[in-house]
């Protein structure tokens, strides 16, 4: 705008400089006026136009990208649910193995109970002293056993059972249930599991997604022990209230810690610290979901014998 104005006053002064040398007759010199102001005009409304269309142009091109940032941003959306759907579905599989193995074992010791009861029922009728009180014995060493069995079986069925709400559920009663899937295989494995959480915490949360946020923290440990070739192994379970509406459980091994190399990524999915067919490295990924999902939070750091595995939970 300002140069068109300069132009235009350089124009007037010319033409009547030239005027005044030439004599020009006036009448001429007001129609050049008036023709350098037309053409000024002229150029200021093609600049307007041009300078209208242009915003235009770019108001259409912010549009076309605002539309297809939109679909991008779905597309991206809905590639992730479904790649978190097929991780959650991995890492039920990949639990559900890891508990059929546990009940192989829990079941494994009173299937030789019963059968050695058998063995014993045989030879001591042959000898003679088999009497009613021998048989009641026999009857609730039997009973016992086979009630150990129907718990177990029924602790994995709940463990896996989906249609569960979020309700409140009392921590150390979910360590303790989950404890008594997992006993044989840690006693197999030599590790102690030192509860020390208060009796009265309550988190609202489904009780199996919490079952399994632990069971892939003790099984990393358990995984972690095997692989250093630890001797005395311990996991403890402590809390801590951070105030009135949160609470800290930490879980703390001496497995020899994290590489530091992955420790930032270890929550990620398919990050491990396991050979191939051992681990997908899905099972802390899924923790971190599940305490995320449940207003929480999941972090780890090493001490100086092994890892700390912290989950922060909103108090019910």
């Amino acid at each position: 705008m300002h140069i068109i104005l300069i132009i235009l006053i350089f124009t007037l002064i010319l033409i009547g400089a030239i005027s005044y040398y030439i004599h020009i007759d006036m009448s001429i010199f007001v129609i050049a006026i008036l023709i350098a102001i037309s053409n000024a005009v002229l150029y200021m409304n093609y600049r307007l136009k041009k300078e209208v269309k242009e915003k235009f142009q770019a108001k259409e091109r912010l549009k076309a990208l605002n539309e297809t940032l939109e679909l991008r941003i779905n597309h991206e959306l809905k590639r992730r649910e479904e790649q978190d759907k097929v991780l959650e579905q991995q890492a039920k599989m990949a639990a559900m193995g890891e508990m059929m193995d546990a009940v192989a074992h829990q079941w494994k010791q009173p299937l030789n109970a019963i059968t050695l009861y058998e063995s014993l029922l045989k030879s001591d009728f042959q000898d003679g002293i088999v009497d009613q009180e021998y048989i009641n014995n026999f009857l609730d060493n039997t009973t016992m056993q086979i009630n150990h069995m129907v718990n177990t079986l029924d602790e994995f069925r709940k463990f896996f059972r989906d249609n569960q709400n979020i309700e409140k559920v009392n921590i150390k009663r979910c360590i303790e249930s989950l404890q008594r899937l997992i006993k044989d295989d840690f006693l197999k494995n030599h590790i102690t599991i030192d509860v020390n959480v208060d009796n009265d915490i309550e988190v609202n949360i489904k009780e199996n997604e919490l079952k399994h946020l632990i069971l892939n923290i003790v099984n990393n440990s358990k995984d972690a022990f095997n692989e250093n070739d630890i001797k005395k192994r311990i996991i403890k379970i402590t809390s801590t209230h951070i105030d009135k509406n949160q609470i800290l459980i930490e879980f703390e091994d001496n497995a020899g810690g994290i590489p530091e190399s992955i420790i930032d990524d270890i929550f990620k999915p398919n990050v491990t610290t396991k050979s191939a067919d051992k681990g997908t490295g899905i099972g802390l990924y899924m923790s971190m979901q599940i305490a995320n999902k449940n207003h929480g939070d999941l972090r780890v750091r090493n001490s100086e014998d092994g890892a700390i595995f912290s989950l922060l939970l909103p108090l019910a």
